[in-house]
């Protein structure tokens, strides 16, 4: 014979699991959609920049300067899109 008051709470577990679940599977979602936007803003909006200098030493520093920029950029957009992807991962398998 089972015991109700044992299924009631595995029932109530399992339905606060996929509670749990769904809101960060919902989180994950946005994470994802705010990268996406600030990826395209990003790419809208970029002019390009002027490299200038009278050496060629103040030519390549202007140029890693801008350099630098863009790669801490796509740095943290790939940081934001993983920890999505993590997020995304485990409320999915939540929900299961």
């Amino acid at each position: 014979m089972s015991n109700p008051s044992i299924a009631s709470s595995l029932s109530s577990v399992a339905t606060s699991n996929r509670i749990i679940g769904l809101v960060i599977l919902i989180v994950g979602v946005v994470i994802v959609i705010v990268a996406i936007t600030l990826a395209y803003n990003a790419y809208y909006n970029y002019a390009v920049p002027e490299i200038k200098g009278e050496t060629i030493e103040e030519i390549i520093a202007s140029l890693m300067r801008v350099l630098v920029d863009i790669a801490i950029r796509l740095g943290f957009l790939g940081i934001i899109v993983w920890a999505a992807g993590i997020l995304l991962k485990h409320g999915v398998s939540l929900l299961k």
